[in-house]
């Protein structure tokens, strides 16, 4: 019930705490328990970071947009959620509808953009998320590719 209300009105989580605990200073407790909210989006996948360290030879971070208008967007990267099969397996998966060129309306930010291996906007994944800011998703995790939908019907997210 609590997380419904915090939802309701736009906060990030609840924070949950035993009646007896003292607030630390500086320290973080196991009295105290944050529960966020979370979100989940369609993305379409339009490009790849290779991975380095343990996720070499595979995806270090996709590169995640979305349909705003008919014009394909930028949504930000994401770099969490995967095992090490799936990096090496979304890699080889990529690899064979890459691209010379980005597939946005508009460039990326540099810094994500640095290294990208673009792709045909063809694959949808699920993300889950705390918050989208308009710029991009906070806090995003992988979840999987899906099957069920295509390019065209993912939008904005918030939108579904």
């Amino acid at each position: 019930m609590m997380l419904d209300l915090a939802r309701e009105h736009g906060l990030e989580g609840v924070v949950a705490k035993r009646a007896d605990s003292t607030y630390r200073p500086g320290r973080r407790s196991p009295s105290w328990i944050k529960t966020p909210i979370r979100n989940n989006t369609e993305a379409i996948v339009i490009g790849w970071v290779d991975g380095t360290g343990t996720a070499r030879n595979g995806v270090g971070s996709l590169l995640l947009g979305t349909y705003d208008d008919r014009r394909l967007v930028y949504i930000g990267p994401v770099g969490t959620g995967f095992t090490t099969a799936d990096r090496r397996a979304l890699r080889q998966q990529l690899a064979s509808i890459e691209r010379t060129t980005s597939p946005l309306a508009a460039a990326a930010p540099a810094q994500e953009a640095r290294g990208a291996h673009w792709v045909e906007p063809r694959l949808v994944g699920d993300v889950e998320y705390r918050e989208y800011t308009g710029g991009g998703l906070r806090h995003p995790s992988w979840k999987g590719l899906r099957d069920d939908k295509t390019s065209d019907e993912v939008d904005m997210p918030g939108l579904h």
